[in-house]
């Protein structure tokens, strides 16, 4: 479509009949409803006031108007073109010829590859008369196409049609020019960098055809040292693997276990409990570097990311510990004080008083064992592995030094203080709690979806359950209290035996004066 067909104007129309039709479609054709179409008309515009201009300057234009078909075709296109030669329009056609190649969808690849080999647009044979603005406008068009071809490519990860497209270039002689061979090699670099799909092939042929070889090359030198940290991913990939299959005896090994190792949701996360200050300096630079340069591979993580387990980095996950601590507690001391004579809730809140006071404890205790735990931890791991299976929760194996020492000593304090059943009842709870999380293990999708819900039910529940059982005890001790009209009354009980039920002074509840007697008076 060409700058007429969009005025709806012939192209021998003066510029006065040109500024009437752009101001009445104008009226039709606003910027705020229709973007496209206002732009569209006012290149129009601006070309039909051109083509005017130069017709003024040579009246042979209207003759090499008149040469260019409506439907142009291969067979009688050099015919028009010898004829408005002929006629010394020549500059006319090819300016017109340009404007089609721009605006005219109709026009085949065979009339524009013509026009290309005949005139050399875009090369430093072309015609110096051009309009800059065309020749802008077509260097522009020319690179999208080219450009989209590849990005489809690359996108519907096709290395062989980015291949054949990427080798088509060479037909199109307009990329050799300086400027535009400049800027093929900052799309084709930005392409590769920026694609999620990598092909050692691509890079190699691109690499390759555009001598981005030795120290002095024409590729940016940001994008270069990022391609060839994708080209030697597959070495990088391979080694990170083989750290995640070895035992974690460095931050390195303990980074690439906890991301690339084949464990699920709650297996990591139980991993990195065990990680310290170093180890997640480790993860947050595996982390950055997969993300960066291995898009694929960080997409298929939990949650589509590599940073997966940032909040676990601050989190403090002890509640099974602290459940363990309370329960152990409480049933000690209801086994061992006499709770059924009227103690119950006393018993109760001394157990959840000195629960609190080994949480305490416990917690500067464990600031003082977790650096010599973390020191120790090859031979840690050397001797968890050594341990039955079944002692493993969420299937990774207990470290005897940071798992069960502090938790045996914790055991012992407790069952010093309130018996041995204290000290079973801690470690019944903590296994229980280690077998539901090896029993109720959950895939990422399915961890992402219910989470949050069951965390709320879960705290839910717990609230009403320790309001029943609170209940509970209040409802067992009221049976054991004495009221408050109970008990021996001395006085009452020596004079008004022997008085008639209804006398006025021997009715409940006794005075000051009736209860003590002659020592209320003293």
């Amino acid at each position: 479509m060409t700058c007429w067909d969009v005025l709806g104007l012939s192209p021998n129309a003066d510029s006065r009949t040109i500024k009437r039709q752009y101001a009445t479609l104008l009226k039709k054709t606003r910027p705020d409803d229709d973007p496209e179409g206002f732009q569209r008309l006012r290149e129009a515009y601006e070309h039909a006031l051109n083509w005017q201009q130069w017709a003024q300057e040579d009246d042979s234009a209207e003759l090499a108007v008149a040469t260019v078909p409506t439907a142009l075709a291969a067979q009688t296109l050099q015919e028009h073109y010898t004829l408005a030669m002929a006629a010394g329009a020549g500059l006319e056609f090819e300016v017109t010829l340009l404007e089609r190649c721009l605006w005219d969808e109709e026009l085949n690849e065979e009339d524009r590859r013509w026009a290309f080999d005949t005139f050399q647009w875009l090369s430093a044979w072309q015609r110096l008369e051009l309009p800059q603005a065309l020749i802008e406008a077509l260097a522009e068009q020319r690179r999208q196409a080219f450009q989209h071809t590849l990005s489809l490519a690359m996108a519907e990860r096709d290395e062989a049609a980015f291949l054949a497209a990427y080798a088509a270039r060479v037909d199109q002689p307009w990329l050799q020019q300086p400027a535009h061979a400049q800027w093929l090699h900052h799309m084709l670099a930005t392409l590769l960098t920026e694609s999620q799909f990598w092909s050692p092939a691509v890079f190699e042929a691109v690499r390759t055809g555009q001598g981005w070889q030795g120290s002095d090359h024409a590729c940016p030198a940001d994008e270069w040292q990022h391609l060839i940290r994708r080209q030697q991913g597959p070495v990088f990939m391979a080694h990170q693997y083989a750290l995640a299959a070895t035992a974690p005896n460095t931050p390195q090994q303990r980074a690439a276990r906890l991301l690339l190792a084949p464990m699920s949701l709650g297996q990591r996360r139980a991993f990195a409990q065990r990680l310290s200050e170093h180890d997640w300096e480790a993860c947050r630079t595996l982390a950055a570097t997969l993300k960066a340069d291995h898009p694929d591979i960080a997409q298929a993580m939990p949650g589509g990311t590599p940073y997966f387990w940032q909040d676990w980095e601050t989190a403090f996950n002890t509640l099974p510990l602290l459940l363990a601590i309370v329960l152990g507690c409480l049933v000690g001391a209801l086994f061992q004080s006499p709770w059924q004579a009227g103690a119950l809730v006393d018993t109760a809140g001394d157990a959840l008083a000195w629960s609190m006071a080994y949480m305490a404890v416990g917690a500067l205790a464990w600031q003082v064992w977790r650096p010599l735990a973390h020191w120790l931890r090859v031979l840690d791991e050397r001797l968890g592995a050594t341990l039955p299976r079944w002692m493993s929760p969420t299937r990774l194996p207990l470290l005897p030094v940071r798992d069960l020492i502090p938790g045996a000593a914790m055991g012992i304090a407790i069952s010093a203080q309130f018996g041995p059943v204290a000290g079973l009842t801690l470690v019944a709870v903590l296994a229980a709690v280690g077998a539901g999380k090896l029993r109720a293990g959950m895939s990422v999708k399915e961890w992402a979806a219910h989470f949050p819900r069951r965390a709320l039910g879960a705290i839910g529940l717990g609230a009403l359950v320790v309001a029943l059982v609170f209940a509970g005890f209040k409802h067992l001790d009221s049976r054991h209290q004495v009221g408050r009209h109970q008990g021996l009354q001395q006085w009452t009980e020596r004079v008004c035996s022997r008085m008639p039920q209804t006398a006025e002074d021997c009715q409940a509840p006794a005075t000051h004066a009736q209860w003590y007697g002659q020592e209320a008076e003293q």
